[in-house]
């Protein structure tokens, strides 16, 4: 029982009540009286739930505070027809909320249809411009290009006259839509935007010193002048972006190609105009980096690529991956671009690893490919199959869990197939990221569990704190440890009565 003294004592209420609000056991009622009472100490800890009960979701939806209903906005779980009613919210950070999170489920086309009509008319209350708001939506939804699509064929004009300015985010059918539409506004700025990316960059176009402006005209179409300019300047980083600008003619790449800096003639290994030529003298360069980038390079055939001495560990954009130090850095993180799956059956079988990893992004690779790659040599290969692939085994993720020490590594613990049983073997592991695996373990014993949960590390503390195999007794004491308050009240071996307790201590507190 939680009793009066430790009431008293109590120094972290707001974290005893976030604790609560994320508690897998918490039934309906006390979430109830957590959103009821406490609505702004409860918001996050209502927002990392994984599920929340239809009768919470319907108290946040309705809710005076608009706290509470931007963290049902944002709940990754949340249904789009309460997403479409927060679109209606008076509270225009509520409504920017429920545009959308990566993760959550779309909103329906005519959902979609009826807010850009409503953002066009750039409502009063919110500060920002009818541009604004619609780039808002557009970026929320990761620049999806089904919603380019809805808003090229969308009623409004002016919607319309938005999108035609970035025709290069639709296909080809809406792309002429807007180049043929009715009204001459839209015409012409679709016109202007085919110009536009068309234009060629003189030197007077370039800014004088780095900015995003000298950036982006690198990557437009150059002039000779403009490309002699550059040249002449000697500026790696420039000549480096103009490297993979496919307006730069033969003649300039080879010089490119014959850069001193490697780090140019690696910008240039990655363009697809490259002669065999160029790509047998790439693949022998003195820089390791610049051999690395070539060697993934669709001109090359197996054999090639299979005499190519790369460097696996510093490869931009494919992670670091050492061959003796398993302590690895900058692996890709999961929300990576997949490969199409005809690519990555292709890649799977290539003797560079580099393209065995991007073939490991794509989970819909069948299962005979997903048991080669996860026995494959190289740790990137296993990492990104065990981060991507719904198939790949509970060993699969433990050993890379194990083996791997960077970005994603966590996420591979959260997966739903990954391992339980026998995770207490580890409760000595020099690694806390590894101890704290014990508080999975359903069969843990109980004094294993109280003993780590005073482990050197807080983030050990913290995980045993919220293990449902924790004795009761400690787990009350706990709920008075500021470090552990939160992870203690989230705790699913709580039972209802306690929790009922804690809640009346501070309502009469």
């Amino acid at each position: 029982m939680v009793g009066d003294a430790w009431l008293d004592r109590c120094s972290s209420p707001s974290l005893l009540l976030g604790g609560l609000a994320r508690n897998p056991a918490a039934p309906t009622d006390v979430l109830l009286r957590l959103v009821e009472r406490w609505p702004e100490q409860v918001c996050e800890g209502l927002r990392r739930r994984r599920e929340l009960p239809p009768p919470v979701r319907d108290a946040m939806l309705h809710h005076p505070s608009p706290r509470i209903r931007g963290a049902l906005a944002t709940h990754p779980q949340v249904d789009p027809l309460a997403r479409a009613q927060l679109l209606a919210d008076p509270a225009w950070r509520v409504r920017l909320r429920a545009f959308g999170r990566p993760g959550q489920e779309p909103l329906p086309d005519d959902v979609l249809v009826r807010l850009l009509a409503e953002l066009d008319g750039s409502p009063s209350d919110m500060p920002f411009s009818r541009e604004e708001l619609i780039g808002e939506l557009f970026e929320a939804m990761g620049y999806d290009r089904h919603l380019f699509r809805l808003a090229a064929a969308h009623p409004r004009p002016r919607v319309r006259l938005f999108v035609a300015g970035s025709l290069y985010w639709l296909d080809e059918r809406s792309r002429q839509a807007l180049l043929e539409d009715e009204v001459p506004e839209v015409r012409e700025a679709a016109v202007a935007s085919v110009a536009h990316r068309e234009q060629v960059m003189e030197p007077a176009d370039l800014p004088d010193q780095h900015c995003h402006a000298f950036w982006y005209v690198l990557q437009r179409p150059l002039s000779r002048a403009l490309i002699d300019q550059v040249l002449a300047s000697g500026d790696a980083a420039a000549l480096r972006v103009m490297a993979e600008n496919p307006s730069v003619p033969p003649d300039v790449v080879e010089t490119l190609l014959r850069n001193p800096d490697p780090s140019v003639r690696q910008a240039a290994a990655g363009r697809v105009d490259l002669s065999g030529e160029q790509l047998v003298g790439l693949a022998t360069d003195p820089a390791v980096e610049v051999r690395t980038a070539v060697s993934t390079h669709p001109g090359l055939s197996e054999s090639q690529r299979a005499s190519i001495d790369i460097d696996v560990t510093t490869v931009p954009g494919d992670g670091h991956f050492g061959s003796a130090d398993v302590r690895c850095r900058g692996i890709p993180c999961p929300d990576g671009t997949a490969p199409e799956l005809t690519d990555a059956l292709r890649w799977a079988c290539s003797v560079n690893p580099l393209l065995r990893r991007r073939a490991a992004r794509n989970a819909e690779l069948p299962a005979e490919v997903v048991a080669i790659l996860a026995d494959d040599s190289d740790l990137g290969v296993r990492v990104l199959l065990a981060q991507h692939h719904p198939a790949a085994l509970p060993a699969l993720l433990l050993r890379c869990f194990l083996e791997y020490h960077c970005c994603g590594r966590d996420r591979l613990s959260e997966l739903p197939q990954f391992p339980t049983d026998g995770m207490a073997r580890f409760s000595d592991d020099p690694d806390p990221k590894v101890r704290r695996l014990v508080a999975l373990d359903p069969h843990a014993s109980p004094e294993l569990v109280d003993r780590l949960s005073t482990d050197p590390s807080v983030t050990v503390r913290q995980a045993m704190a919220s293990s449902p195999l924790l004795p009761a007794l400690r787990i009350v004491a706990l709920l008075n440890d500021p470090e552990l308050a939160e992870a203690a009240a989230a705790n699913p071996a709580l039972t209802v009565d306690q929790m009922h307790q804690i809640l009346d201590g501070m309502t009469a507190g």
